[in-house]
C-alpha cells in the first residue's frame, strides 16, 4: 500500500471515531426518577386542563391523597384547585 492509500485509511478511521463521539456526546441522558429518601411517596404529573391552564397533580401515596394545582400559562401564579381527594375512598370499590 502507498502513503496515499494510507493517509485516506486513517482519515476515514478519524472520521469514523469523530463522528462516534459527536452521537455519544449529544445522545440526552435518561431521566432519573427520584429514587431516594421519601421521594418514593410522591407521583407528579403535569397536565393541560383547559386552553390556557396548566396542571399539576401530586398524588401523596403515604396518605393516599390526590392534590391539584393549576396556574394560567405564561404566569408564574400556582393556585390550588380543590380540596385533596382522598384515593382510598374514591377507589374503595376497586377492591373486588
Amino acid at each position: 500500500m502507498n502513503k496515499n492509500t494510507w493517509l485516506t485509511l486513517l482519515v476515514c478511521v478519524n472520521l469514523i471515531l469523530l463522528t462516534g463521539i459527536v452521537l455519544v456526546g449529544t445522545t440526552p441522558r435518561a431521566a432519573q426518577a427520584q429514587g431516594i429518601g421519601l421521594a418514593d411517596n410522591y407521583l407528579l404529573v403535569a397536565g393541560q386542563i383547559q386552553s390556557g391552564f396548566d396542571a399539576l397533580y401530586i398524588i401523596d401515596t403515604a396518605q393516599r391523597t390526590l392534590h391539584t394545582f393549576y396556574f394560567p400559562q405564561g404566569t408564574k401564579e400556582l393556585h390550588y384547585a380543590a380540596p385533596p381527594r382522598l384515593l382510598e375512598r374514591d377507589f374503595r370499590h376497586n377492591r373486588e
